[in-house]
């Protein structure tokens, strides 16, 4: 299995596996991480980060046949 890590970050910057890319580039980043038939692509993205961005991303992992996990952090109690 192939694990692709998307992370958006509050100001919008984007990084697939780490390496910087644009909004628009994000696309051609996953379709070059992808390349197996059985792909996952975990997103973490903070919570001031629109739901259309994330939607976004999903979208494009899926119309690429991978599967979609959201990484989120346990809420810290005081």
């Amino acid at each position: 299995m192939q694990k692709v890590t998307v992370t958006i970050t509050p100001d919008l910057q984007y990084f697939v596996n780490a390496k910087r890319t644009s909004h628009n580039g994000i696309e051609g980043m996953l379709r070059n991480e992808l390349t197996g038939q059985d792909g996952v692509v975990v997103l973490h993205i903070d919570k001031e980060v629109p739901v259309e961005h994330l939607v976004r991303v999903a979208g494009i992992a899926t119309s690429m046949n991978a599967k979609v996990t959201i990484a989120t952090s346990p809420e810290l109690t005081p």
